[in-house]
């Protein structure tokens, strides 16, 4: 069902599917914008680097402006472009598929509510990742975190547990444990918390993904934001899966301190397994690149506006990062006092 595939966007999420599933003698095109990545792919394989331990593979990569050569078009393509390449990247592979093909959208935030009207509902699969991943060098691919836990959650956009689903999880299962699941749009907005909480953290202050549950003070700013994406989720009617294995209520505002220093415990001790990772809106300030904040904390805020829910703390993080992203002032921790003063 899956023959040949393709993957638009080759950063660090991208060159770690690519990477997997090349080894794994999958037929898939990397297909991307940086020309030295692309010309040193070809040159030298990918390397990839995890917790258990590494390996380079010979892969199949384009530069973007060669994909007019692809002869037999894909059964699938994965989009692993930032947020905001969303619209141009989806028209560009529809040219690339078949008529029976899908769009994956392996990407931060809900851009299947972007791409499915372009593509169609039915062409389209939610791809919600949970592996980490960094890119720092052209070639070498980082896979942070622990290989064993659950990498990938596959949906239908209708809920139906379809033959199509299942023969994807099984391809990406060679990459790392893939599920599927009934209610990806829960599962996209846990997703949506645990981004929110963690990426313009860091990108803000500079701390890893380990550090941003675990430093005190930060850690309470993390969860009401969390608090904050739960409370619109649930006012469109979007039941929220766990948010980093915690069930989603917990994270909900409560005058039990107990409950609340129990919730910090239970991240901090999650914090342990994402090792020394950086988010990628921190790897995105590092290099000098536009941040996905407007699709994450933004998403959340604009959704709010339109069913009265007011978001505070989501409002202030995207302020913060939107200076740090024009270079008004450097990533630190001391950048988040005010939401500190909130709490």
């Amino acid at each position: 069902m899956f023959e040949r595939l393709a993957i638009v966007g080759t950063g660090a999420i991208g060159s770690v599917i690519g990477g997997y599933l090349s080894r794994a003698g999958r037929d898939i095109t990397l297909i991307d914008t940086w020309a030295e990545h692309v010309d040193t792919m070809n040159a030298d394989g990918l390397h990839v680097t995890a917790e258990n331990g590494e390996f380079t593979t010979s892969v199949n990569a384009m530069h973007l402006g060669d994909a007019n050569r692809v002869g037999e078009p894909f059964d699938a393509i994965f989009l692993a472009v930032k947020s905001y390449d969303t619209v141009w990247a989806t028209h560009f592979a529809m040219r690339y598929l078949k008529p029976t093909g899908i769009i994956i959208s392996a990407q931060n935030g809900i851009n299947d509510e972007v791409i499915a009207p372009i593509i169609g509902y039915s062409r389209e699969i939610a791809c919600v990742i949970t592996l980490g991943a960094g890119l720092y060098e052209p070639a070498k691919a980082i896979h942070t975190g622990d290989p064993q836990k659950l990498s990938f959650t596959l949906g239908e956009l209708n809920g139906l547990p379809t033959d199509r689903v299942s023969a994807l999880a099984e391809v990406m299962n060679d990459i790392g444990p893939t599920k599927v699941s009934r209610n990806i749009w829960g599962e996209r907005w846990a997703k949506l918390a645990v981004n929110s909480m963690a990426n313009p953290i860091a990108a803000s202050t500079g701390l890893g993904s380990a550090a941003v549950r675990s430093t005190p003070g930060v850690n309470d700013v993390s969860i009401n934001i969390a608090a904050e994406v739960v409370t619109v989720a649930q006012s469109l009617g979007i039941q929220v899966e766990p948010i980093s294995g915690i069930p989603a209520d917990d994270y909900l505002p409560t005058d039990n301190a107990e409950a609340m220093e129990d919730l910090k415990s239970r991240l901090a001790e999650g914090a342990s397994n994402l090792g020394a990772g950086r988010p990628s809106m921190l790897q995105d300030v590092m290099k000098g690149r536009k941040t996905e904040i407007d699709y994450l904390n933004g998403f959340v805020a604009s959704r709010g506006d339109l069913v009265g829910v007011d978001t505070p703390f989501c409002d202030g993080i995207v302020d913060i990062v939107r200076r740090v992203e024009r270079g008004e002032m450097p990533y630190e921790e001391s950048n988040i006092d005010p939401l500190r003063a909130m709490v």
